[in-house]
């Protein structure tokens, strides 16, 4: 009679730790580190006290790389550049604007959630990334991708993303 009652509390345990398996992914701490360039320096901005809040159409501030933007539905958006990538319906975007580089050179554009950016320095021309950086399972950082900039103000075109803010840097590339 023993046996019969211990065993359905081993089918019970075993139930729940398969459960507890399948449930959400952690963070994985290894997954930070394996972005194709560091990513440390965006984590700190990421979680620094203060980080401005901007609306759509603001300009990040020149003392602080990065800023979290608000967004809105893709038709409340009114992106300046049509998306070089077809937005999913009900996803959301929003305009940065970044002050000129005072050095031309690579720059890296680091993004907190998933979404599409397109990048021009005239306004109208989409630059193409010289390269990018994707990771899952590093808190605060989805992917980083670098470009290369004039002495031009850099606009940043965000589309695709499904939450209602987004946090961007923008800095010189280590």
């Amino acid at each position: 009679m023993r046996r019969l009652t211990v065993a359905p509390l081993c089918i019970l345990l075993i139930a729940m730790a398969g459960a507890r398996a399948q449930g959400p992914a952690a963070p994985e701490p290894d997954a930070c580190a394996s972005f194709d360039w560091p990513i440390l320096r965006e984590q700190a901005w990421f979680s620094a006290p203060g980080l401005p809040r901007l609306a759509s159409g603001a300009t990040l501030p020149a003392e602080m790389p990065g800023a979290t933007l608000e967004l809105s539905t893709e038709a409340q958006a009114r992106l300046p550049l049509t998306p070089s990538r077809e937005p999913k319906p009900e996803t959301r975007g929003g305009v940065l604007h970044v002050p000129a580089p005072v050095v031309p050179g690579l720059y890296q554009i680091t993004l907190s959630e998933n979404a599409w950016i397109d990048v021009s320095q005239d306004g109208t021309t989409t630059r193409p990334p010289v390269a990018t950086t994707r990771r899952r399972g590093c808190p605060g950082v989805v992917k980083s991708l670098r470009f290369q900039f004039g002495t031009q103000p850099v606009l940043i075109a965000v589309s695709g993303a499904e939450v209602d803010a987004i946090t961007i840097a923008v800095a010189p590339a280590e």
